[in-house]
């Protein structure tokens, strides 16, 4: 099996954690409350999603991560690339926060806090050292906050697409983080621009049943 076979199947083994859905009662959890000036506190970490861990249905339904607050937010000079290789013909890439040198450009997205543990999920399940490092970031909250950040980045490797090009993920793939920024209610240019991503041609399965059968609820 090929290297991006295997980081495919590590990254999506996650989702078959368990088949319990959307805990509703994350709604609760949507005003980010409190300031605080670095990362990890009282066992805590801040990390800023962007893509398919916007979706709850991902990263609480099936990664069985519980955010202890979340709120939309974004970073700026960063952009949206998928640059991380995935498996071609069924998911070509996945995304990736990626600095900007266009002062304009934002990175749009879900600020967690997590419980350490929960945080050691996520990372062990994205391939933290294999697949991304880790990116420190400021986040500015829809609500006005500046708080510091952990991101995930494409590692420098054969994992990453070469020659900085970016490779059209799935149209699957894109639904999850069209969900995701819908039902964070992030900024309309931004699920705007998410929208307008065309999904890759050359995928050869249908990969909205895919995330179905992992428990993924996605558009028709």
């Amino acid at each position: 099996m090929q290297t991006a076979s295997l980081l495919f199947l590590n990254t999506y083994s996650a989702f078959m954690y368990t088949g319990n859905r959307l805990d509703t009662g994350l709604e609760q959890h949507l005003n980010c409350k409190g300031k605080a000036d670095d990362i990890l506190r009282f066992g805590r970490v801040r990390y800023f999603a962007f893509g398919s861990n916007m979706n709850p249905g991902v990263l609480q339904g099936l990664r069985q991560v519980k955010p202890i607050k979340a709120c939309p937010g974004f970073v700026k000079e960063y952009k949206l690339a998928f640059n991380l290789l995935g498996t071609p013909g069924i998911e070509p890439s996945f995304a990736s926060a990626e600095p900007s040198d266009k002062e304009d450009d934002e990175l749009h997205g879900v600020l967690f806090t997590l419980t350490r543990l929960d945080w050691e999920k996520v990372a062990r399940t994205e391939g933290v050292g294999l697949a991304y490092s880790l990116e420190e970031v400021v986040v500015n909250t829809y609500q006005g906050s500046k708080l510091q950040a952990v991101t995930l980045r494409t590692k420098p490797g054969p994992l990453r697409a070469p020659f900085g090009k970016d490779i059209q993920p799935s149209e699957g793939y894109l639904d999850l983080l069209i969900q995701g920024a819908e039902y964070y209610n992030l900024n309309k240019e931004y699920k705007d621009k998410l929208r307008s991503i065309r999904p890759n041609p050359a995928v050869l399965v249908n990969t909205k049943n895919m995330y179905r059968f992992l428990g993924i609820n996605v558009s028709n």
